[in-house]
């Protein structure tokens, strides 16, 4: 029979490779952001060394911080959503270990109360046997009155 402590160790991860993928992310998404941020600074710097922006043509200034923040907002937007349905799963997964090791508890529970019962009905059914055994019961007493009348000659 497996116990509700044997599953719960069969759907654990081994060791920290939950954590290390977590800060692999973590590490990736920052990295993201600063080499965009780093690009964006860089470009900006050669257009605006190029003479590119123009204080009359401020369409060029918000189109480059328009993909700034589309690149950023993405990449954070996809870092917190993947990490919210990660912890829901595991929420989850917790939820359902716990709602098997409970089953597995009622079902225990169950069959002892049940095998008390069984034993109780047993042992009642074991002592009414040995008192009938033993001596006379008020059946046999009824039978007994009855056998010298029937067995009384006509007169």
């Amino acid at each position: 029979m497996v116990t509700g402590a044997d599953t719960s160790k069969t759907n654990q991860p081994q060791g920290d490779s939950a954590n290390s993928v977590s800060a692999w992310s973590y590490h990736l998404v920052r990295n993201a952001v600063f080499s965009v941020t780093g690009a964006f600074i860089l470009v900006m710097g050669l257009f605006a060394w190029l003479e590119v922006f123009n204080t009359d043509d401020a369409a060029n200034v918000t189109a480059a911080l328009n993909s700034l923040f589309g690149m950023v907002g993405t990449l954070v937007g996809a870092y917190f959503g993947i990490k919210a349905s990660s912890d829901a799963q595991d929420s989850g997964a917790a939820t359902a270990q716990q709602a098997v090791r409970d089953q597995i508890e009622t079902s225990q529970q169950t069959v002892k109360g049940q095998k008390e019962t069984v034993t109780q009905a047993v042992d009642k059914t074991l002592a009414a046997a040995s008192q009938k055994a033993r001596g006379v019961t008020p059946t046999s007493a009824a039978l007994a009155t009855l056998i010298p009348i029937a067995g009384a000659p006509a007169c």
